[in-house]
């Protein structure tokens, strides 16, 4: 493949940040509902953060149009690392975190991760081969599942430590060796550590892209204009787009604001279950990045969609419905293979139909999109009756809801989605 070191590097830089990353975003959520037990806090903050992303996302897909993307990941890398490595002094030299230097690293990590991963397609399609779309795609989830899989295991024993003596699922086995739990700052020690790998290794990177980049130059306003007037004339491409982001929207409530809650006041479990059910959820997703596209091919992805999208809420429905442990995990498994299946289809189409030149806009209108129902949900979910006693079953109702209701839109618009023309 053209640009394989390239590509090799990038999914190597990738891997290790988000290793360390992935960690984070499962530390946070549980140090604000089980160690400090302030779940309404954490929701205020995270509707905070994501209302914040409104505007920084739709920013965000103008900058990935107009300046070199080896670049900004050299940025973002380098502001992480400015802003974690300051918090993780602070939490050393006084032994403790206040709650909003944590939210402030909270809101690091959304918010690089809000131009990161437009930076991170927009990357890719530029230096792969348009046959090599689905190739790249793959690979591009499997590391990032295979990351996230990694952080869930290490997260379930920073989160909680480590005992030589192991009792879980009705199994029991010693070990040689402990493994005290680790305070919260001392997790962001590790995440701030691998912006600075990330930053050396992205350095290194010496690619060509397959076509010429038409950058645009002109204003903010009209940068933005020009993203909005490509999905108005595309608007077959703007249903698609939106749609197919429905199970997504709600996996990334679910696991950084519902699962917490879910696993603490329904299941009555601990955080070594909450990070074991993010790593199964997080198999699932690697184990999808393998078969996706020799599943279902580049031509049925559409029909793809639609299908792993009415399973996803269907497991939904059940872990409301369910109390067993394995059975959740086994959920978390199956939610993450229909997820991670719909990304590797979606992101081949928009390749396939979006080009280069605008992708960042295209995407970043999706993803503000999105956020805003993401908001507007999270605004729902933190209302008081979701927190009492264990109705927080019925936030996994609505969940399947959006999944099934992106399903039924796709299903409207199959026949012409199938008929859309590609990009030369």
């Amino acid at each position: 493949m053209k640009n394989s070191r390239a590509i090799f590097l990038l999914l190597l830089a990738n891997s290790i940040s988000g290793v360390a990353q992935g960690i984070s975003m499962l530390a946070i959520p549980w140090y604000f509902t089980a160690l400090i037990h302030r779940e309404t806090l954490f929701g205020q903050v995270y509707l905070t953060v994501t209302s914040i992303s409104l505007i920084w996302g739709l920013y965000a897909g103008t900058l990935v149009d107009r300046y070199d993307r080896k670049k900004i990941f050299l940025v973002i890398n380098a502001v992480g690392l400015a802003i974690l490595s300051s918090i993780t002094i602070y939490g050393f030299s006084a032994g403790y975190l206040p709650w909003y230097l944590v939210a402030i690293a909270f809101g690091n990590t959304m918010f690089i991760y809000n131009i990161h991963f437009p930076n991170l397609y927009a990357y890719a399609q530029e230096i792969t081969p348009r046959e090599n779309y689905s190739r790249i795609t793959s690979l591009l989830e499997i590391q990032g599942q295979l990351t996230f899989t990694i952080a869930g295991g290490l997260a379930a024993i920073l989160l909680k430590g480590l005992n030589s003596h192991i009792h879980f699922l009705n199994f029991s086995f010693n070990l040689p060796f402990s493994i005290r739990a680790w305070k919260i700052y001392e997790i962001f020690a590790i995440d701030s550590f691998t912006y600075l790998v990330a930053f050396l290794i992205i350095y290194r990177i010496r690619s060509l892209p397959v076509q010429a980049k038409n950058i645009d130059t002109s204003s903010l306003s009209q940068r933005v204009k020009t993203g909005l007037s490509f999905l108005n004339r595309h608007r077959l491409l703007f249903i698609f787009g939106n749609a197919s982001l429905f199970v997504f929207l709600t996996i990334i409530i679910f696991g950084t604001y519902v699962q917490p809650v879910y696993v603490d006041s329904f299941l009555h479990h601990g955080g070594g279950t909450y990070a074991v059910g993010d790593m199964s959820f997080s198999l699932g997703a690697l184990l999808a990045g393998f078969l996706t596209t020799r599943i279902f091919g580049e031509k049925s992805a559409v029909a793809g969609i639609i299908v792993l999208s009415v399973l996803a809420g269907a497991m939904y429905l059940f872990m409301a419905l369910n109390t067993f442990v394995i059975l959740f995990f086994a959920a978390n498994f199956i939610i993450g293979s229909c997820n991670a299946a719909i990304r590797i289809q979606r992101i081949t189409y928009l390749f396939h139909h979006i080009p280069n030149h605008v992708i960042g806009r295209a995407n970043s209108i999706f993803f503000v999109i999105n956020v805003f129902c993401r908001m507007c949900l999270i605004a729902a979910l933190t209302l008081p009756v979701f927190h009492s006693g264990t109705n927080i079953i019925y936030s996994l109702g609505i969940m399947a809801a959006i999944c099934c209701a992106g399903a039924f839109i796709l299903v409207g618009q199959y026949k012409k989605l199938m008929q859309q023309p590609e990009v030369g």
